[in-house]
């Protein structure tokens, strides 16, 4: 059975295969601006799915990222973002199913800037 996780940034949506989920430092990578460290910020109940994490980099706004998605709170999360889901039974991250994948293509509210 194949896993993934998504990664989501101003181009759109994008799952990836994997075995595992990336190690922190790749993971800081996917979510940061080259050259400059990332620090991690989980956000749940972006989803139906209480399972889902939102991964972030919690100095966005700091940072000036672009904004990406919105959040049910209506939270503006910046920057490129990485979807995983939750193993409670070891409390840690792991990759997703394809029909979780389909959820968070489903329910992803993209960033659009209204321009008039």
């Amino acid at each position: 059975m194949s896993r993934f996780y998504v990664l989501i940034n101003s181009t759109g949506i994008q799952e990836v295969a994997a075995t595992e989920v990336p190690k922190l430092p790749e993971l800081q990578k996917l979510v940061g601006i080259p050259g400059q460290e990332a620090y991690l910020e989980p956000v749940y109940q972006c989803y139906s799915d209480p399972l889902l994490a939102v991964l972030c980099d919690e100095e966005f706004l700091r940072k000036a990222h672009q904004p990406t998605m919105l959040t049910p709170n209506r939270v503006v999360l910046q920057g490129q973002v990485l979807v995983v889901a939750i193993d409670p039974q070891i409390e840690d991250f792991c990759l997703l199913t394809q029909q979780q994948v389909e959820l968070v293509k489903r329910e992803t509210k993209l960033y659009q800037v209204n321009l008039r």
